[in-house]
């Protein structure tokens, strides 16, 4: 341990008495940053406040944009409740005059439909967007207790300074503006894609989940492993129809329900379901046929459209009219329907059902024939207005000279039509149906014999 001498040891706390700031320096040094954060503060409250003053404006302007808004869908329901045409007119405005004959067309139809039904203009606004000079407005309506809703485009125009002309500033009822509907968008699964304009999204929901579960219901009886993805695409277009595209066998177009009224409770409604259920329901069993054009008049026509017939019937959720094509569902399981569709040849006969049932003889396949045997007795109508004798004998069994005696009196007679409401299966040699029919015209019922010859079932009474 060395001897530190008192001049050392003084000399050091010299030295750390000068090494630190001078404490008045350092209080003034901290008064000054107070002083500058103290007026970027100030800066920056004034900043925030302007801002402020500027959104809180804006968005007054907008509410009272939309209250203005709000004010003019209010009176025009209002003259369409009370009926007064001229102040309904007063609201629309457009560069030409076919929206102003559309208007007038609409108030007449709101009018008459006000004698007939309970009509409800509640005026009700479900949605208002603004951007800026155009608006699209949904509003309620209750048309007989069910509730719907009618979209309206509106412009807002600059005050003239002749208000006197008619063209008055403010928000005006105007033709639609399809191009206001919003961001594309899609919806997809496994196989389906529904596309559409975010205005329409519910309506997508409720077309994507509809037909999701109709082609798990055909995916049941058909084989769908070829199966292209299927597209619908939700298109905001008044004048559409529901159809495919052309050129595009899988992309089905519809108009979206807000073009005109939506039911609010069903926006994919039962007449827009079944529209597409049979479009939807054709393709199928298009596709599972490979395109097949049976001969006019052949078993097979009828063995096909009735596969399309089940089908859709099954879309719908609806007891089917097609009691063949369902009776096979029954008892040779759903694939059968399948089975039948990719066996049918342009020239099938009825024999077809055999090769899908595994059995020897159609009256060993225990089929609901009504509808096949109606379709018979239609279709001797028709060859017998065609004048077509040869056709007429070929739906006989015209070896039997009883049988074509009767072929040749109805020929020359004006038959009624008739449908077949039961029958009863006599086994023998050849088998027999006695089918009971009924006479369209006079509600009777008649009995008409069908006999089991060369694999069909031909007239024979």
């Amino acid at each position: 341990m060395g001897i530190r001498l008192d001049w050392e040891i003084e000399a050091e706390r010299e030295k750390l008495r000068t090494s630190g700031e001078d404490p008045e320096s350092l209080r003034a040094r901290r008064r000054g940053q107070a002083r500058f954060l103290l007026f970027v503060g100030a800066v920056l409250l004034i900043f925030a406040a302007i801002v402020g003053g500027v959104v809180l404006r804006l968005r007054q302007v907008d509410w009272e944009n939309e209250q203005l808004l709000r004010d003019t869908v209010d009176a025009e329901v209002a003259s369409l409740r009370l009926g007064d045409r001229t102040a309904y007119l007063a609201f629309q405005r457009s560069a030409t005059d076919e929206w102003t004959r559309r208007q007038e067309t609409l108030f007449q139809h709101y009018q008459l439909l006000k004698q007939t039904v309970n009509v409800n203009l509640t005026g009700q606004i479900l949605d208002v967007t603004i951007d800026g000079s155009r608006a699209r407005v949904r509003l309620e309506e209750i048309i007989d207790g069910v509730p719907y809703a009618r979209v309206w485009f509106y412009w807002r125009y600059q005050p003239t300074a002749d208000d006197s002309s008619g063209a008055r500033g403010g928000w005006r009822h105007v033709p639609p503006d399809y191009t206001f509907w919003g961001q594309p968008d899609s919806i997809e699964s496994e196989r389906l894609v529904v596309v559409y304009r975010s205005f329409d999204e519910e309506v997508a929901q409720a077309v994507s989940a509809r037909v999701n579960e109709w082609l798990a219901a055909a995916c049941a009886a058909l084989p769908c492993d070829s199966l292209p993805r299927l597209t619908v695409e939700i298109v905001p277009d008044e004048a559409l129809q529901t159809g495919w595209l052309e050129g595009d066998p899988w992309r089905l177009l519809i108009p979206s329900p807000y073009t005109g009224d939506a039911r609010i409770d069903m926006l994919f409604d039962a007449a827009a379901q079944r529209t597409v259920a049979g479009l939807l329901a054709a393709r199928l069993v298009a596709h599972v046929t490979s395109s097949l054009q049976p001969l006019p008049g052949s078993d097979a026509a009828f063995l096909r459209g009735a596969v399309v017939t089940w089908l859709n019937d099954r879309f719908a959720g609806i007891e089917t009219s097609a009691f063949l094509v369902d009776s096979l569902a029954r008892n040779a399981g759903e694939g059968a329907v399948g089975r039948l569709a990719q066996a049918l040849q342009p020239d099938s006969t009825a024999a077809v059902l055999n090769v899908v049932a595994g059995t020897s003889s159609l009256d060993q396949t225990n089929l609901d024939w009504r509808d096949y045997l109606t379709w018979r007795l239609r279709l001797e109508n028709e060859r017998i207005a065609a004048r077509d004798e040869a056709g007429l004998l070929a739906l006989y069994d015209s070896a039997d000279e009883t049988a074509r005696n009767f072929a040749l009196q109805r020929y020359n007679s004006l038959p009624g039509e008739r449908s077949v409401v039961s029958f009863l299966l006599q086994p023998g040699t050849p088998p027999m149906l006695r089918a009971l029919a009924q006479i369209t015209e006079t509600g009777e019922t008649e009995e008409i014999l069908f006999r089991l010859v060369d694999g069909e079932w031909k007239r024979a009474s």
